[in-house]
C-alpha cells in the first residue's frame, strides 16, 4: 500500500523570500544515483511543520527522482514512513545535498 506524504517545495519558499541559490541548482543538475539529499517531509499537524530527512537517490529519470529514506522519522505525523521507505520527488523538493555520507547501511 502506498502512503502519500507531502514534501515541502523548498524552491517555491526560496523564491517567495527572494533567495536564488544558483550553486544548489548547479549541484542538483550534477546529482547521480547513490548521492544523498535532504528533503523536508510535512507532518500535516500544523502549517509548514515538517522533518528534514536524508534520502539516498536510487533513480533519476525525466526530471523525477526516486530514493530511499535513510532513517525513520521521529514526527508522529510521519509514522507511516520508515528507514528504507521509497519516495518520489523533484529538484524543487531538494533542501540540500549531503556528499560522501553513507546512510541506511550503504
Amino acid at each position: 500500500m502506498r502512503h502519500v506524504v507531502e514534501i515541502e517545495n523548498i524552491e517555491e519558499l526560496r523564491r517567495r523570500e527572494g533567495i536564488e541559490d544558483v550553486e544548489l541548482r548547479k549541484a542538483i543538475r550534477a546529482l547521480v544515483v547513490g548521492d544523498v539529499v535532504k528533503l523536508t517531509f510535512l507532518t500535516g499537524t500544523t502549517p509548514n511543520a515538517g522533518e528534514t530527512l536524508r534520502v539516498r537517490i536510487t533513480r533519476i529519470e525525466d526530471g523525477e527522482f526516486r530514493g530511499k529514506l535513510g532513517s525513520t522519522p521521529a514526527a508522529i505525523g510521519l509514522s507511516n514512513l520508515r528507514a528504507g521507505s521509497s519516495v518520489t520527488f523533484t529538484s524543487a523538493h531538494i533542501h540540500s545535498l549531503v556528499k560522501g555520507v553513507p546512510i541506511h547501511g550503504h
